[in-house]
């Protein structure tokens, strides 16, 4: 595989485009491959669904992700109770 290569590619009408032969044969993408269109940054990513399943089956992932909403979920829950605290007039 080759390593930073840049093609141009034209969207056409309908929102389509052309993944150059040489990339598709790189990547392991054929006529049945299903990809997954990722907006990060202001970029988009492109990667193969089967890649995307395998890191979301991953255990380290899930435990991730799990710590991430809970802690979320937790500082919304001060905010919460900080403002019904304010509004009594407790602490």
């Amino acid at each position: 595989m080759d390593n930073g290569r840049i093609r141009t590619v034209t969207v056409n009408e309908r929102g389509q485009i052309v993944i150059p032969e040489d990339i598709r044969r790189d990547f392991g993408i054929g006529g049945l491959t299903t990809l997954v269109i990722i907006e990060k940054g202001g970029e988009l990513v492109i990667k193969k669904e089967s890649d995307v399943l395998a890191v979301l089956n991953e255990e380290g992932f899930w435990k991730a992700v799990s710590q991430e909403g809970m802690k979320n979920a937790w500082n919304e829950e001060d905010k919460v109770w900080d403002a019904i605290a304010r509004k009594e007039g407790i602490g």
